[in-house]
């Protein structure tokens, strides 16, 4: 019986604490000065190789776009034009007036040397550690405690938990 290939992520995914924005560039007909940037959504997770942001399903966010920027909820842009592509996008809940909320996942694009730099350091500023424990659910059960070799030790935990430790109202 053949396992398929887990995947496994190339980069460590980061939350965003601070409350990151993910900014979309809307093309225009004639471009003239800064492209036009449209709100999209705050920043579920985001690694250096791609981020998860979460949107309000509507008219204003529906055209293509090829790059994004990511901004904190102070208006500071901290990196732009970043090209990316859509990995997926998954409806997560509905909510009153036939909107839906989504989650969209993204793959960055080549980056610049200076966008790493900024890309790196908005992380470092912003953004907290995800521990995730990436054993399956197997082998998780199949770890075996050194603590249960003793015999003495066994007997008391398994004592323990056949006794009811809750009180009762």
């Amino acid at each position: 019986m053949n396992k398929p290939a887990v995947k496994r992520r190339k980069w460590k995914r980061f939350k965003v604490a601070g409350g990151g924005l993910v900014l979309l560039r809307k093309t225009r007909f004639i471009e003239i000065g800064k492209p036009k940037l449209v709100e999209f959504g705050p920043i579920v997770d985001i690694s250096m190789g791609g981020l998860a942001v979460q949107y309000l399903d509507n008219k204003s966010r529906v055209f293509e776009s090829e790059e994004l920027a990511i901004s904190t909820t102070s208006d500071d842009i901290k990196v732009e034009a970043i090209p990316f592509k859509t990995l997926s996008d998954k409806e997560v809940s509905r909510i009153p007036g036939g909107k839906t909320i989504r989650n969209r996942c993204v793959e960055f694009g080549r980056l610049s040397a200076y966008q790493t730099y900024q890309l790196e350091s908005f992380i470092k500023q912003n953004a907290a550690e995800i521990n995730r424990d990436r054993r399956t659910g197997d082998e998780r059960r199949q770890y075996d405690d050194p603590r249960f070799e003793d015999d003495a030790y066994r007997e008391i935990y398994e004592q323990r938990m056949q006794v009811e430790r809750r009180k009762s109202p």
